[in-house]
């Protein structure tokens, strides 16, 4: 680097000349093993520099490719959505017919929300009734109902959990749903915050947690998730 500096350094016509002079006529000894070592010196800085350098290349080699797509597929494993109500989608003819009795005069606004990790097939689903769809096109004053709770559902609309509250509205009440630690598709977890507009404010709902024993949610505690959500199938 600074062999570099030196060469782009301009000296005054005034003194350039005089060095130049001073240099021509000078035959010390000492001066003549300066000029033929001088390139010498350059060779082995230059080469001394790109030793130290090398370890650094290669350091930043190892990380290469394989090690950050590992890191990207950690991150995608650990990665947590927020399910979207609006993500939902009516049930099939097929999926209508697999409710249990309690859910049929419900059927119409119930919905399936697919819990699936980046850039995989869901495994596993939220089934709901949407309270809102429920009372579209129906008289303000009508009375409040006793929804079943949401159930958790795996791809052979097996029951393998369910939700203290139903989602995404159980008025007064929100519910936001957060699912991540991916595992072969399935959430491992499903953590839930419900915004509360009374005076007690918002709380958040037990964690379930993925069994891989029984293959069905738990709560954090161990119970089961949710009263009796599957009980009915």
């Amino acid at each position: 680097m600074t062999e570099g500096a030196g060469a782009n350094t301009e000296f005054p016509a005034s003194l350039k000349g005089r060095i130049e002079n001073v240099a021509g006529q000078s035959h010390h000894p000492r001066q003549l093993v300066e000029k033929r070592i001088g390139p010498f010196r350059s060779v082995v800085g230059a080469l001394a520099i790109w030793m130290l350098a090398a370890p650094l290349v290669v350091r930043a080699d190892a990380r290469g490719p394989s090690t950050r797509s590992a890191t990207a597929a950690m991150k995608s494993a650990a990665a947590w959505q927020v399910l979207l109500p609006e993500a939902c989608v009516s049930l099939s003819v097929e999926d209508r017919a697999r409710l249990p009795r309690p859910w049929k005069p419900y059927a119409e606004a119930v919905r399936r929300c697919e819990l699936a990790a980046p850039g995989a097939q869901s495994q596993i689903a939220l089934i709901s009734v949407f309270a809102e769809e429920y009372f579209r096109g129906r008289p303000a004053n009508a009375p409040w109902e006793d929804f079943p709770k949401p159930l958790l559902v795996d791809r052979d609309f097996r029951c393998v959990g369910g939700l203290r509250e139903l989602f995404p509205h159980d008025q007064p009440r929100a519910l936001t749903l957060r699912v991540g630690l991916w595992r072969k598709g399935v959430p491992q977890e499903i953590r839930g915050q419900v915004d509360d507009p009374a005076v007690g404010g918002g709380y958040v709902l037990p964690v379930l947690r993925w069994s891989e024993v029984d293959h069905r949610y738990r709560e954090a505690s161990g119970a089961v998730s949710s009263d009796s959500s599957c009980s009915h199938f």
